[in-house]
């Protein structure tokens, strides 16, 4: 089996979860030569260099983290399975940056965002007059990163019950570091879980265990 430059490569274990970041240095050519099975239908209905080229790197990722080839399906709400249901996965890519998270029954959720200053322009419509004020008074771009990102990762675990993010979900107020945890609650059901993060001036990584 051919592997992934382990330059490129990070893996963390957590619990019985594990993640795979991948930083994508290769050209196509290079990432279709890791991968034995493709659903070239699927493939080929992908337009975008950028597609295609995420496509088959989340399937590397979850290979090098099972240690075979799995084939991923989407459910009714848009969330990635795998066919045989033997783990449960979470995706997420942001400019040339994978993660995977899988376990073998808890629902796991997980987001990577590569740093940017538009978050200023939009935190308005993720995070509720409350959350803007305790976190910084949205002054932090990182920690309004750190907010958006757990959102995310929040609603690929609950799904369309979380959709409404400045109302749906609340961030407690946290402190900033480059690894930490902070806590979030689910308004619905008023659930808290528990995010876990790591944050650096090349991504910022959220993840959840339920």
């Amino acid at each position: 089996m051919e592997k992934m430059n382990s330059k490129n490569i990070e893996i963390i274990n957590h619990e019985d979860a594990r993640l795979l970041l991948f930083k994508i240095e290769n050209n196509i050519d290079e990432l279709f030569q890791m991968l034995e099975f493709i659903n070239v239908i699927e493939y080929n209905k992908l337009v975008s260099d950028k597609r295609k080229r995420e496509y088959l790197a989340v399937r590397i990722a979850l290979k090098n983290l099972l240690g075979e080839e799995k084939n991923i399906v989407y459910n009714a709400d848009g969330k990635p399975e795998l066919s045989d249901k033997s783990f449960q996965i979470s995706i997420s890519h942001s400019v040339n940056w994978i993660a995977v998270m899988t376990h073998p029954h808890r629902l796991v959720g997980i987001d990577i965002e590569v740093p940017t200053d538009k978050i200023k322009k939009v935190y308005k419509r993720f995070l509720s007059e409350i959350e803007q004020i305790e976190l910084s008074n949205a002054e932090n771009i990182n920690q309004l990163l750190l907010a958006w990102s757990a959102k995310e990762t929040l609603f690929k675990i609950i799904g369309n019950e979380a959709v409404d993010f400045a109302n749906q979900l609340h961030i407690f107020p946290f402190e900033l570091h480059s690894v930490g945890t902070f806590m979030a609650e689910h308004c619905v059901t008023m659930k808290q879980f528990q995010l876990h993060y790591t944050q650096n001036e090349e991504y910022t990584l959220v993840y959840c265990l339920v």
